[in-house]
């Protein structure tokens, strides 16, 4: 019983699989890709102009937000770690550094993924 579900099972996705590329096949959704100095035919479709504009806009809007947004809590730790005990010094000094590390980390990466799509 077994052996008789795994080959329907065999069959089935072998079929699925046929049907599947003989229609993509026919419909030509695979993009032909071509490599030349302007992109190619991805870079000039409207999904692939879309992505681009999408990336470059999220990349561009946090290399802002992500600096404005860390100010505060910054300014917090500082506060707490000036007036706060001695003992707790220590602790607001590990979260002081780790958020300066963690802004300087995240800034870089923005700044990459631009510096990654200007080639585009």
């Amino acid at each position: 019983m077994k052996k008789i579900s795994n080959k329907i099972a065999k069959i089935g996705t072998s079929l699925y699989e046929g049907i599947v590329f003989t229609i993509a096949k026919a419909s030509n959704v695979f993009a032909d890709v071509s490599i030349n100095s302007d992109g190619g035919k991805i870079k000039n479709s409207g999904l692939g102009q879309g992505v681009y504009n999408i990336a470059q806009d999220v990349s561009g809007t946090l290399r802002w937000l992500i600096p404005v947004v860390s100010v505060p809590f910054i300014l917090w730790f500082l506060f707490k770690m000036f007036s706060g005990d001695e003992q707790e010094q220590p602790r607001y000094k590990k979260r002081l550094i780790s958020t300066l590390v963690i802004v300087m980390a995240s800034t870089l990466v923005t700044v990459i993924i631009n510096l990654i799509l200007s080639y585009f």
